[in-house]
């Protein structure tokens, strides 16, 4: 993934800060805001669902506290950026919904991402667009990281090396202190985008945090679509779900194979399996879970069924269907 990076000077970032005081709105809200509205006109419409980053070291045990570990987990966030609002009252309106997400965290967006394509039918991550912010994170620890490295000396925290691996991301924004100084970074698979559009998205929202260090910009109406959702034009839409699909098999299994294909989904699942159409995913099934069922499968019926073929259709009879084709029988 390739980075484009930025940096706001110390004076600039405790100006930011201090007109994000005087609004009652925090610094990563802000930039959670101003990378929305970017994102929005780049895409065409203003309803958003973006992932994000918390931090989540739950109260399992009374140690917890004494553990070193990354405590952080995802949540979905949705923007419905209102097109007649300045931005002070979007970035109002987004620490509301951010505050209210942010509630949820014994549900994690890993999880809720995974109902909601399974619901729709689809393999596909429906929230790509990644924004994590851990501004102000220092100062509500007390103080700066330290320098101190012990025996191994002092940490240069201006000499970094960063390159972002994630599967099922295709962007993904940062924002985060260095010394006095803050860096906000676009980290993107270039393969997906359009050069020159990601250059101006930048620049965008670069110029946006600009404007309201200045304190210029928080009572102008950003120009925002008016269309809710995506429309129908030639745009990337990354994340956009299909329809819920249209169960093309309905009824009882048809025969044995059938049959003997609902005890498999029922011996990985334990739920009664008792229509052709059961979608193995919509019954609670998932990825890991889809290897054994084929393996399964296979000593059952004699037949090993390419995984993607399973994928395919990953009903009763789709799998069946796939099984016969295995073994040539044609139905």
């Amino acid at each position: 993934m390739g980075n484009r990076e930025a940096r706001f000077s110390a004076d600039e970032w405790a100006a930011l800060r201090t007109q994000c005081t005087a609004r009652d709105v925090t610094a990563s809200t802000v930039m959670l805001t101003a990378f929305g509205t970017v994102l929005a006109r780049w895409a065409g419409h203003s309803d958003l669902l973006l992932n994000a980053l918390q931090l989540n070291r739950l109260p399992l045990h009374p140690d917890v506290h004494r553990v070193v570990g990354a405590f952080a987990a995802t949540m979905l966030i949705p923007l419905e950026l209102d097109p007649d609002a300045s931005f002070a009252e979007l970035a109002a309106s987004v620490q509301s919904v951010s505050s209210e997400y942010t509630s949820h965290n014994l549900v994690s967006g890993v999880e809720a991402g995974r109902e909601l394509a399974r619901r729709r039918g689809s393999r596909r991550p429906p929230a790509p667009i990644v924004f994590q912010s851990v501004l102000g994170v220092d100062a509500a620890m007390g103080g700066t990281a330290s320098t101190d490295a012990g025996p191994l000396g002092t940490v240069d925290i201006a000499d970094y090396f960063h390159q972002l691996r994630t599967p099922q991301v295709a962007l993904e924004v940062r924002c985060f202190e260095l010394g006095d100084e803050v860096v906000t970074v676009f980290s993107l698979v270039d393969e997906i985008f359009d050069e020159a559009e990601v250059a101006v998205a930048f620049e965008e929202f670069v110029s946006t945090v600009h404007e309201l260090a200045a304190g210029r910009g928080w009572e102008a109406v950003p120009n925002l679509p008016r269309a809710g959702a995506p429309v129908s034009d030639d745009r990337m839409r990354l994340g956009l779900l299909p329809d819920p699909p249209v169960n093309e098999h309905s009824g009882p299994p048809v025969d044995d194979l059938e049959y003997t294909v609902c005890e498999v989904f029922e011996e990985f699942l334990d739920v009664p399996v008792l229509d052709r159409g059961g979608n193995f995913f919509a019954l609670g099934g998932d990825s890991m879970l889809a290897v054994r069922v084929v393996a399964l499968l296979a000593k059952e019926t004699g037949a090993t069924i390419a995984i993607r073929d399973f994928l395919d259709d990953p009903t009763v009879a789709g799998a069946a269907s796939a099984v016969r084709l295995r073994l040539g029988v044609i139905q």
